[in-house]
């Protein structure tokens, strides 16, 4: 698959983390960088020239697409560009996390990160 495939794109750590941050609304690239952060407690830092790439290859591959965004719809800087989690980016993302989760099970199985208690 070429780059300029829906879907094409390497499933880093910075992707999955921007797409399950799309996965929840639209957003702009600031609220993604934040929401990361929050996210991951600070244990995860995008900064923007990394956050550009990704979402400059994310668009390339048609996994999230650029949105208008009315003033009113965006109070806090309407000159911010807007992204939307594709159907595409979605198919990828529910993917990338179902094999994540056999991962997390295997581990869990091996003692190796603690489980949930009543999980």
């Amino acid at each position: 698959m070429g780059d300029s495939e829906p879907g094409s794109v390497r499933v880093t750590p910075i992707v999955l983390h921007v797409l399950l941050s799309l996965a929840g609304a639209d957003a702009h690239a600031y609220g993604i960088m934040k929401d990361i952060g929050d996210r991951t407690g600070g244990r995860l830092s995008v900064g923007p020239g990394s956050l550009h790439y990704t979402l400059t290859r994310l668009l390339s591959t048609r996994l999230i697409e650029e949105v208008d965004v009315s003033p009113a719809d965006a109070p806090d800087d309407a000159r911010r560009k807007y992204f939307r989690m594709t159907g595409a980016g979605r198919r990828v993302l529910e993917s990338e996390l179902s094999v994540w989760a056999d991962v997390v099970e295997i581990a869990r199985a091996r003692r190796l990160i603690p489980g949930r208690e009543g999980a």
